[in-house]
């Protein structure tokens, strides 16, 4: 039994009702949480600002809403400005002297970037400044993380699970509740075209209503052609072979449905937990899967390909990782880059005036 088919609802029986009604007493105690921690900061508790914009990219559920390819997007965007952007994540279940998976795919679809992981944020954020020279610091997961100041935050929203079954953890996927969006500087509604058009433009009325009307745009992830497991481009698959699938991340469903709009029909797929680190046993086993499935090629996601490198050559097919970028509908780009460079220049607009006025 899977935690989202626990939560959602979808496994039933008296033991699953059961464990639901426990998840809704522990939901309680965590939903009282959230309320102090957010009042505590509502109400002015200081934060750390930095000399640099500092632009948010988080989300309000758990699990994959496709904050790394919108990061990518930030820092492609800011680069071609001629700036230095930093992404700092915390470098969740990073094994110790391990790149994690984020900042690996961020080096390797935007080498030109600065990537820091440091549990304590605001460290790292700050290291990015002082150490590496970044001029615009772009914050991973970092809707809940209120103690380093930023000057936007961008919320994305998962069209296909957009307010995690209506529950805070541990009983549904909130962080927190759908009513924190009003902190909000702009929303995101990702995979926007995986779901019908009346149903996205009812989600869109409803997110911008929460966030008290900010703006809200839609975006879809655009597959972006294959990579091998060093990260070289390689070429795509024939549609027409057998393509077994695998990855760990939280969002499984999602890929597939990717997988299949590029035209490939899977013979077989094996999820693992989000985040999940390969070892031997788990490539065996891939092995086999593939060998009794026929397959005659392995795909997977990037985020998943950014560890398996050290393996290769065990692998009895090719493996090849799906590359996706994110594209924005109509002129939903356009009002995303406004509200970047709208942040860059009033920053910097403000340390014009307090240099001329130290001056």
């Amino acid at each position: 039994m899977s935690f989202e088919e626990l939560v959602s609802g979808r496994r039933r029986g008296a033991g699953a009702a059961l464990l639901r009604a426990v998840l809704a007493t522990v939901s309680q105690g965590y939903a009282l949480g959230i309320r102090l921690r957010n009042r505590w900061y509502d109400t002015g508790w200081p934060v750390r600002r930095l000399s640099v914009p500092v632009i948010s990219v988080g989300n309000i559920t758990v699990g994959g809403t496709g904050k790394t390819p919108l990061a990518l997007w930030l820092c492609r965007h800011l680069l071609g400005r001629g700036l230095r952007p930093a992404v700092v994540s915390r470098g969740y279940k990073a094994t110790r002297g391990a790149v994690p998976d984020e900042a690996a795919m961020l080096t390797r679809g935007c080498p030109e970037a600065v990537t820091v992981a440091d549990p304590d944020r605001r460290r790292g954020a700050a290291r990015a400044v002082d150490e590496c020279g970044a001029d615009v610091v772009i914050l991973d997961d970092g809707f809940q993380h209120r103690r380093l100041g930023r000057d936007l935050d961008i919320v994305l929203i998962d069209a296909t699970c957009p307010f995690g079954y209506g529950r805070l953890l541990p009983r549904g996927l909130l962080r927190e509740p759908p009513s924190s969006l009003r902190r909000a500087a702009l929303a995101v509604i990702m995979r926007a075209d995986q779901i019908p058009a009346g149903e996205l433009a009812a989600l869109v009325r409803r997110v911008g209503e929460l966030s008290a009307g900010r703006p809200v745009v839609r975006a879809v992830h655009r597959p972006a052609g294959f990579a091998d497991l060093s990260g070289t481009p390689a070429e795509a698959p024939n549609a027409s072979c057998r393509a077994f699938l695998f990855a760990g991340i939280a969002r499984p469903a999602a890929f597939e449905r990717t997988v299949r709009d590029v035209g490939f029909t899977p013979v077989g797929a094996r999820w693992y937990p989000d985040h999940h680190v390969y070892g031997l046993c788990d490539i065996a086993e891939l092995g086999a899967l593939a060998r009794s499935s026929r397959a005659d090629v392995l795909l997977t996601t990037e985020k998943d390909a950014v560890k398996l490198p050290k393996l290769e050559g065990l692998w009895p097919c090719p493996v090849r990782a799906l590359r996706i970028d994110i594209d924005f509908l109509e002129e939903d780009g356009r009002i995303m880059a406004a509200a970047v460079d709208g942040v860059v220049r009033s920053v910097e607009a403000r340390h014009a005036r307090e240099e001329s006025g130290a001056g």
